[in-house]
């Protein structure tokens, strides 16, 4: 990542005055770049522009607040302690994805990069903090049994196998593969399985496959008794907006 290299590279920041919206310490940014400086105990010193164009908020607004109250209420304890690591030692920064909220209380997928500025002491002295938009790190909504079939599918199980293992009929078997296709907007079982390590939520070089730990923190609850062994449709608002993208819900962007 471009921007994300430029940032690593910087030296001391040096105190700025004045209204450059694109001069956040001693770096100057990109016109696009959303970046933020914070101070050694996290709260928002500068903001870029780039930033306030995307998210909405301006330097003034966050001026003197945690950086962490942007982020999802999910990932702030993260981001604490990724924080906290990255001022006490020599490490020089950490990525991860996040969603971020927008001045209007909507939700936005991003990565995050934050990147120590030192000048000799190991401790930072401040730390500038990359958002870049992630339009794939949406994950689908996956059932207990849907994410127990998807990894079947991933291992090359067939449909007869699947319903031995899972204790389904064939047609509950066929119910829960027509839900997570219609749900990845795809038309077989191959690019169903391609889809899934696209969004993260396959584990990558697992054997046998499994789910990432992050999605089976987010299955959906399981459905009541006999609801699982069904022929009936999946409903088509679990539909996506198109191939290969991970499912955003309503209020995310």
């Amino acid at each position: 990542m471009e921007t994300a290299r430029t940032i690593t590279s910087v030296a001391r920041p040096e105190a700025t005055t004045g209204a450059d919206p694109d001069l956040v310490g001693a770096v100057r940014l990109r016109p696009d770049a959303r970046v933020l400086q914070l101070d050694r105990y996290g709260r928002v010193v500068r903001v870029s522009a780039g930033l306030t164009r995307w998210l909405g908020w301006s330097g003034t607004q966050l001026a003197g607040r945690p950086f962490e109250l942007v982020l999802h209420p999910d990932r702030r304890a993260w981001f604490r302690q990724r924080f906290s690591v990255l001022l006490t030692d020599a490490h020089p920064h950490f990525v991860g994805a996040a969603e971020v909220t927008t001045v209007d209380g909507r939700l936005a997928a991003s990565h995050v990069t934050a990147v120590a500025v030192r000048a000799v002491e190991p401790a930072a002295e401040a730390v500038l903090v990359l958002l870049t938009p992630d339009t794939r790190v949406r994950r689908p909504q996956l059932t207990e049994v849907g994410a127990r079939v998807l990894e079947g599918l991933a291992g090359g199980a067939s449909t007869a196998e699947l319903a031995a293992s899972l204790h389904l009929s064939r047609k509950g078997v066929e119910y829960h593969v027509t839900a997570l296709l219609r749900q990845a907007r795809v038309t077989n079982r191959t690019a169903l399985v391609a889809w899934a390590y696209h969004c993260g939520v396959l584990v990558p070089g697992a054997w046998p496959p499994r789910l990432a730990p992050e999605a089976r923190e987010h299955l959906r609850p399981r459905a009541r008794a006999g609801a699982t062994d069904t022929t009936a449709e999946p409903s088509a608002n679990r539909s996506v907006s198109g191939p290969g993208t991970c499912r955003a819900g309503a209020r995310r962007i």
